[in-house]
């Protein structure tokens, strides 16, 4: 199985979601899976902000090797589970790749009860907001990974 995490430059969300999902699958004994991650504004080549790499140094992953990606078709087909930030995000996934929709999910759709509203979905851009932000962030993606791995580990993905 291959899962692409995806958000707006890769430096900030989608790496952090990716890193830990990584980490968690391997812990659980899931380590075939293949986890990616890549943005939807096309930057390639930069690393993680700071704040990203010192809130998951914090947990013991490790996030500075990380280097943004461009969003592909080719990746997204290859994809058998996409999970984005935001609802722009599926919008423009909706708009430039209208193949797969049904395997596309915002990530807080994992988030354990009591979810939020389906308007409160989105996981917001940290870019430039301080550590405590990025620490908040980290424990909202923690709680939904988790989710996300038991529904994995099961083979059912929630609706």
């Amino acid at each position: 199985m291959r899962i692409l995490i995806v958000c707006s430059g890769n430096i900030c969300r989608s790496p952090m979601v990716a890193a830990y999902l990584q980490h968690r699958l391997s812990r659980s004994g899931m380590s075939h899976v293949i986890v990616a991650s890549a943005g939807t504004l096309g930057i390639a080549g930069a690393p993680a902000c700071d704040e990203a790499i010192r809130a998951l140094a914090e947990i013991n992953i490790d996030l500075t090797g990380h280097r943004s990606r461009a969003l592909s078709a080719a990746e997204l087909r290859t994809s058998e589970l996409v999970i984005a930030m935001d609802g722009g995000h599926l919008e423009t996934l909706a708009e430039r790749y209208p193949q797969g929709r049904d395997a596309r999910f915002l990530l807080r759709a994992f988030e354990p009860a009591p979810r939020p509203a389906a308007d409160a979905l989105d996981l917001d851009d940290p870019i430039g907001a301080p550590l405590s932000v990025f620490r908040k962030q980290r424990e909202i993606i923690r709680g939904c990974v988790d989710h996300l791995v038991l529904y994995l580990k099961h083979e059912t993905i929630p609706s």
